[in-house]
This record gives structure tokens, C-alpha cells and sequence, in this order.
């Protein structure tokens, strides 16, 4: 285990193999390359946080990822844009293979729900619509003709936006979700 030995502990390494959908092994690599971002700032305080940029530089997963700003937003514990290693840890046990489709759509719900009002609506359709094509690839009304199909399809209740337990049904009808939800750190 080498120079992170010393400072990732038999114990830590399996309360988090415990705590995560992640193995040892992977929780050691993950801590590995996290140490790489400031090794004496992780020896001298095991919770320090990185600004996600340098967080980014790391794990390239996340410098090009559209989400990125939600990603940070979310998943950092303090709510600050920094990440200590457990926060990056929960990221990582969120986005592996081994977590729950029911786990992984509750965590997607809150990066999509874009104005944090706990649904997915149309402005946060036309937001995530625009992430993934650049904003000027589509007009307002062919974002609006999409948002439309996506909400007719998905909001079971009728309301004009999807609540958790819709995005939940609607992504267990999508084999696809759980592979596209995913990443290798």
C-alpha cells in the first residue's frame, strides 16, 4: 500500500468497504489518486478540501462532465464546492457499477432538479437539454416540443413536473441508466 499505508487505516478502508458499494481495493485506489491532490495536506488533517478544480485536474471524469457544477454542489458535505476524500468517496460509491439503480436515480434527481425546488420541470429539462447539446443547438421551442414529451411520458400525476418517485419509475424502465450513470475513477 505503499506512502498511503501510514494514512488510510485497515480499519478506515473497511468501515468504508462497509459503508460504500465500493471494495477495498477500489476505496485504496480512489484514495491513492485523491492523495495526489496535496499528500501533506491529507497527512496533516485526513478531512481536508480541495477546491474542486484541482479535484477536476485529478479526475478528468469530472473536468468535462456537464453536471460538474451539480456534481460539486451535491455531493460536497459543505455545501462549499470542496471536496474532503469521504465526499469524493460518496461520489464515487454512487457512480459505481455495484450501486442500487434506486440509490444511483435519487442521487441523479438531485443533480437534474437544476433550481433545487425537489421536481424536475421544464426549465430544468431546458437546462439539462442545453448541458448535453450547447445552447445554441436547439430553439426554445424545440427544447419546450421535448420538455413536453419528456413530461407527458414521465409525469404520471399530471403536475407539470416529475417528483423523485416518477424519475424513479421512469429510470427503472431504462436499462441504459445505470451503465450511463457510471464512471471509473
Amino acid at each position: 500500500m505503499g506512502g498511503s499505508a501510514s494514512i488510510l487505516t485497515k480499519e478506515q478502508l473497511e468501515e468504508y468497504a462497509e459503508l460504500t458499494y465500493l471494495t477495498k481495493y477500489e476505496i485504496h485506489y480512489i484514495f491513492t489518486r485523491f492523495l495526489k491532490l496535496g499528500p501533506t495536506q491529507i497527512a496533516t488533517d485526513f478531512h481536508f478540501r480541495f477546491n474542486s478544480h484541482y479535484v477536476m485536474e485529478e479526475f478528468p471524469q469530472l473536468k468535462f462532465n456537464p453536471f460538474r457544477k451539480e456534481i460539486f454542489r451535491i455531493f460536497s458535505s459543505q455545501k462549499d464546492g470542496h471536496f474532503s476524500f469521504e465526499d469524493f468517496l460518496d461520489l464515487c460509491s454512487v457512480m459505481s457499477e455495484n450501486c442500487p439503480l434506486e440509490v444511483k436515480a435519487a442521487w441523479a434527481f438531485r443533480i437534474l432538479d437544476f433550481n433545487g425546488d425537489n421536481e424536475i420541470s421544464r426549465d430544468d429539462i431546458n437546462v439539462l437539454l442545453d448541458r448535453l447539446t450547447g445552447t445554441s443547438r436547439l430553439t426554445e421551442d424545440d427544447k419546450n416540443q421535448i420538455s413536453d414529451i419528456l413530461l407527458h411520458e414521465m409525469d404520471l400525476q399530471h403536475t407539470g413536473s416529475m417528483s423523485q418517485l416518477e424519475f424513479l419509475h421512469a429510470m427503472t424502465k431504462m436499462p441504459e441508466f445505470a451503465t450511463s450513470f457510471s464512471f471509473r475513477p
